[in-house]
């Protein structure tokens, strides 16, 4: 698996990293999907290799520090979002994982939820 030392670049800002994402998540298959939602017992390395690249880009981002999106964690519909609940709700997917490993597969790749959630990012930035 090739990981690239992102904390070498500059820091990626927000729009960069949705635009990025969003491509790149767009590119796995109906076979990755499925596999996220496993048991996980073989490696899958496009969406891992995919995960380990977000995970180091994200870090690299100001989207960082989950005591400051805490109060915007909310339970509605993607599209009925702000945008700060939006990276409210990105943050947590990848905060939870610490705690949950491997929820970012499951629920990030598996379920789409990074996806959706880049994707109703980018149409706020394009208004």
């Amino acid at each position: 698996m090739k990981i690239s030392n992102y904390f070498a670049k500059e820091k990626m800002d927000d729009a960069t990293f949705i635009q990025t994402f969003i491509e790149k998540l767009n590119e796995l298959t109906d076979e990755d999907i499925c596999w996220a939602n496993s048991d996980l017992l073989e490696d899958n390395e496009n969406v891992q290799s995919l995960l380990m690249e977000m995970v180091l880009s994200f870090y690299a981002t100001d989207l960082v520090d989950m005591k400051d999106y805490e109060n915007y964690l909310v339970n509605k519909e993607f599209e009925a979002m702000s945008f700060k609940e939006l990276q409210a709700s990105l943050i947590y997917l990848f905060h939870n994982d610490r705690v949950h490993p491997d929820s970012l597969i499951h629920n990030g790749i598996g379920k789409k939820e990074l996806l959706n959630i880049l994707k109703e990012m980018n149409n706020r930035l394009s208004h």
